[in-house]
């Protein structure tokens, strides 16, 4: 090594020195006045309500949850009564007729008929044919203006076509019949009107 390489890396190491002991003293001296580096924010202190409220909201939602639950399952435990379980089945025939199925729709739309009428007038119907229930007894007055017979004989005519002559009926007439079917249905399942117990009024005699 010659004099002059000593000497140049011994100038070296004495600037890094100086310049290592400036950089000390400038972090370690205090801040001039005016500098606001080293003051923090105020610290956010979330309200005191913040957590009850949010545990509040989750208890009523859980007890919702668990009253609809509940509820559900004891709609579904209750037996539905027969006019409920034929207004779910003329819905399932609305289904079919809106699709244009018209041999699944007569076949659901005759069996809830058939069954409301049985219900109103007697079990020994269901056996019958529909021309059979046009000469039945049921179909004559009294009673055949308490149920619209007409009406109802019309409906299964209708579904005859569909059933038995494989006849494919238009949208706009499945559903018209099937507007129809849940009329004789309610009317059917309706209880029958009281007998009036208010004696006659006898005629006045006019004398001349």
């Amino acid at each position: 090594m010659t004099l002059a390489t000593a000497r140049r890396r011994a100038k070296a190491l004495v600037a890094f020195i100086v310049v290592s002991a400036a950089s000390s003293l400038a972090f370690g001296a205090p801040l001039p006045e005016g500098d606001i580096r080293d003051i923090r924010g105020p610290i956010a202190i979330p309200p005191w309500w913040r957590w009850p409220l949010a545990v509040s909201l989750a208890a009523l939602a859980a007890l919702a949850v668990v009253l609809l639950v509940r509820w559900w399952r004891l709609r579904s435990a209750r037996p539905l009564s027969p006019l409920e379980l034929a207004r779910r089945a003329l819905t399932v025939a609305e289904a079919h007729a809106r699709e244009g199925r018209s041999h699944e729709w007569a076949e659901v739309v005759a069996e809830t008929t058939r069954g409301a009428l049985a219900r109103r007038v007697g079990a020994e119907i269901l056996p019958l044919t529909t021309s059979e229930l046009w000469k039945a007894g049921w179909a004559k007055p009294p009673l055949c203006d308490e149920v619209d017979a007409a009406q109802v004989l019309t409906l299964l005519d209708t579904c005859d076509l569909a059933r038995f002559a494989k006849a494919r009926l238009e949208t706009s007439e499945l559903l018209a019949s099937t507007a129809l079917a849940r009329e004789c249905t309610e009317r059917l399942y309706a209880p029958p009107p009281k007998p009036s117990n208010t004696p006659a009024t006898p005629a006045e005699t006019v004398t001349p």
